[in-house]
């Protein structure tokens, strides 16, 4: 396709996702994966407004509370200081809350946000084969979209992440986002948390 030279695309509004890898060590990961098992045997599962039934600590079990995850929670609050300045904003940011997410073969999680939060993060503890995706939806509402549209860079809809673990994902928390349905044989176990 030849555009005229006079012509200018630009991005305005743009969504910003951001990804980092090998967070912890492979040590530290295993450590605190054996302690989320032992929090999931003590514990009832949490989200009871959720339309899935994946076991969570939402309202049941905040990891802010357990020195265990100190360290996670700290690099967690630095790389979302990194992600906001980038943004423009220099002010600090703070988990207060934390939960972990337990996927089994089956499991997945609606559309939804988390409210009345500035970012939010997904930090990916065990994420094997077969494990559903995450899914951001574009926010833009698309009302009347265009015809015989083959998706590009200006126009996904979409977006999905599927990492190696350790690895963290920040975004705005009025992003709509889900998890796809798991296809996995093992556990897909994530944490999720909310800073304001």
């Amino acid at each position: 396709m030849n555009l005229n030279k006079n012509i200018k695309i630009e991005t305005w509004f743009p969504t910003t996702i951001f990804s980092i890898e090998n967070l912890i060590s492979v040590e530290e990961n295993i450590n605190l994966i054996e302690e989320i098992y032992e929090i999931k045997k003590n514990n009832e599962r949490g989200g009871k407004n959720w339309k899935t039934d994946v076991y969570n600590s939402y309202e049941t079990y905040n990891l802010i509370k357990n020195i265990k995850f100190n360290n996670l929670i700290k690099k967690i609050e630095e790389q979302t200081m990194n992600f906001s300045k980038i943004l423009g904003s220099d002010e600090t940011y703070k988990i207060y809350s934390g939960w972990f997410n337990y996927y089994n073969k089956g499991d997945y999680q609606e559309y939804h946000i988390h409210p009345s939060n500035h970012f939010s993060a997904v930090y990916f503890f065990k994420n094997p084969e077969g494990s559903g995706s995450l899914i951001f939806k574009s926010p833009l509402d698309k009302m009347f979209p265009l015809k015989n549209l083959k998706y590009n860079k200006f126009s996904y809809e979409t977006c999905s992440y599927n990492p190696s673990e350790r690895s963290l994902i920040i975004f705005q928390s009025d992003l709509w986002h889900m998890v796809e349905k798991c296809k996995n044989e093992t556990p897909r176990i994530t944490g999720a948390f909310n800073l304001i």
